[in-house]
């Protein structure tokens, strides 16, 4: 049995924290250790922290050097230290379902791939509503159009993909998985997937996109075209996702968010 790292980034999470790593520690798959790592949190998370880690050996915490802040840089400080074959990424507010691990493996070992992506289940906090969440069978030309990997805690990935591509880049503050996968993609690893949800993406006010809110709006775009330009994207097809991409995803994507993806403060100039 492969052993695995499921490495978690947290700012100020502690409304979530203890359930996110019960959820992980209560995994079907016995063979695995947690690495969270504290991103300069100012609420209760060093106090939960420092209570869980007495009582479970394969739990161990780590802080974000002070010249050094974001989830990606997070990420990878824990990923350095991982001594797993296999690395989950995890949000502190994003609890994972028991047989994420043990699904996960099985799909990497099965297609003898280098990456896994899942679906997820979203889950509203105010209402107790939840819903799975659209998902997009691995298609490396829409991938280079929009990020359709439901999220990075629905992934699983072989560390020495990580090691091969020098992990995350700090300098990108949002869509840093979109870049690791185009990153990936181009170096020939090998995806896999299934329309299995395996984690819960807590919809809560503070992770949320308001679509009426311009500022967020303009940081997304900026940050897309950002990725963009790093990978070489100058050509982006809106139309190629219209007709390809699955009818959830052509809703969410091209429909609903047109602007982000698709306008031309979105895509780079060659």
């Amino acid at each position: 049995m492969k052993k695995v790292s499921f490495v978690l980034a947290v700012k100020d999470g502690e409304y979530f924290l203890e359930n996110t790593i019960n959820s992980i520690l209560n995994q079907n798959y016995q063979n695995l250790e947690v690495i969270v790592v504290d991103d300069h949190s100012s609420d209760r998370t060093p106090e939960i922290l420092k209570t869980m880690v007495g009582s479970h050996p394969n739990l161990i915490t780590l802080k974000s050097p002070e010249n050094k802040s974001g989830v990606a840089a997070a990420r990878n400080l824990g990923t350095r230290v991982a001594s797993g074959e296999i690395i989950f990424p995890v949000d502190a507010d994003d609890p994972n379902f028991p047989n994420r691990a043990e699904v996960s493996v099985a799909e990497l070992e099965k297609n003898k791939a280098d990456i896994f992506y899942a679906n997820l289940e979203r889950f509203y906090p105010e209402t107790g509503e939840r819903t799975l969440r659209h998902f997009q069978p691995y298609d490396p030309v829409m991938l280079k159009y929009i990020n359709y990997i439901a999220h990075a805690g629905s992934s699983a990935y072989y560390k020495y993909v990580f090691d091969k591509l020098g992990g995350y880049d700090e300098n990108i503050k949002i869509g840093e998985d979109w870049d690791l996968w185009l990153r990936a993609q181009s170096a020939g690893f090998k995806f896999c997937c299934k329309n299995i949800a395996l984690s819960q993406f807590t919809m809560h006010k503070a992770q949320t996109t308001n679509s009426s809110d311009r500022g967020k709006i303009k940081n997304r775009i900026y940050w897309n075209k950002v990725v963009r330009e790093k990978n070489k994207i100058f050509d982006v097809d809106p139309e190629y996702v219209k007709n390809n991409a699955e009818p959830a995803v052509k809703e969410f994507y091209f429909d609903k968010n047109h602007e982000i993806w698709f306008s031309e403060d979105s895509i780079p100039k060659n």
